[in-house]
């Protein structure tokens, strides 16, 4: 095998080859794949430089945090060394060279304001008493009150969505499992309100997916993105996370968050709470649920009142 050819071709057997080896590569596809057009697109041959990564790295800075910047270098940095035995000058990213890659970013926690101006703007989308509103209404209101991903909303079934026992069904998720969620009383209103009128419209079989486009069609994450990105401006949020704007997945972020703040306002043990939570939100592990006792600034005063207690009473924290 030689480097002839485009970057994107060298791109598509180094994905192939490593697909071929068990790795499911879907960030790394889809980031590899934008290199290789910037590449290209700049007239690139030969050896694979830093100063192209790094400009590649920090395109739209704007746009891009410092964090997004370092985690495009990582994963260039596996692509690098495996091109380089066609192009042997080619040069791999030393690490750090644009920072930490996996910091956690702070997400923006919604005010109960925030959020409802978020449902009233939802179901002001055009037409007027359509299907359309009403299920953007219904999409953002289930996510805010069950901490669901974007995904795991748009991949709900009819079949997943039991409203007598006030449970929803969430299938193979992001790691795989699949778990039952008990939902609260105002959610299975709003969702038999939504199921009633689309049932109208689509197809209410069980493995019919539950939300759906005016025509009764599959829901696009894309187009959900899309529709939440014009209503933000009209919204005027003022962003309160490291992010540059609010985003749809800060619903989930704000569930969790609420959800310790009430346990610990109705002296419910959050140590026990907190396993209860990471099931529910469907975690690989634990340590990514108590990430937030210490990364979200809304939970930092529950974190220092404890210490506080605990200093104050000798060491025992009851």
């Amino acid at each position: 095998m030689n480097a002839a050819g485009s970057l994107m071709e060298a791109v598509q057997r180094y994905l192939q080859e490593r697909r071929q080896l068990g790795f499911a590569l879907i960030a790394p596809t889809t980031e590899l794949k934008r290199f290789a057009r910037f590449a290209d697109s700049r007239g690139h041959e030969g050896p694979i430089t830093l100063e192209l990564q790094i400009a590649w790295a920090q395109e739209h800075v704007r746009r891009t945090s410092e964090v997004t910047a370092a985690r495009r270098l990582e994963i260039t940095r596996p692509f690098v060394a495996y091109y380089r035995q066609f192009q042997v000058a080619s040069e791999i990213p030393p690490t750090g060279v644009l920072g930490r890659g996996h910091r956690r970013l702070t997400p923006h926690i919604y005010t109960d304001e925030e959020i409802q101006a978020l449902l009233d703007a939802a179901g002001g989308l055009r037409p007027a008493g359509g299907m359309r509103p009403l299920t953007y209404c219904t999409l953002f209101g289930l996510i805010a009150t069950a901490g669901l991903r974007l995904s795991e909303a748009l991949q709900l079934k009819v079949g997943d969505v039991d409203l007598e026992n006030a449970t929803i069904t969430v299938r193979q998720t992001k790691f795989h499992k699949s778990r039952c969620l008990p939902i609260a009383a105002s959610a299975v209103q709003a969702l038999a309100q939504y199921r009633d009128r689309r049932n109208r419209h689509a197809d209410p079989g069980a493995a019919a997916p539950f939300f759906v486009t005016r025509k009764g069609g599959i829901l696009p994450k894309r187009t959900v993105e899309s529709v939440f990105e014009r209503m933000r401006p009209s919204l005027q949020w003022q962003t309160r996370g490291d992010h540059a704007h609010p985003r749809i997945h800060d619903l989930r972020h704000t569930f969790a968050v609420r959800r310790i703040q009430r346990w610990n306002e109705a002296d419910v043990s959050v140590e026990h709470g907190i396993f209860w939570l990471c099931t529910y939100l469907g975690h690989a592990k634990i340590s990514d649920t108590y990430w937030y006792l210490t990364g979200v600034p809304e939970l930092m005063e529950l974190v220092g009142s404890k210490f506080e207690r605990f200093a104050c009473e000798g060491g025992r924290d009851e």
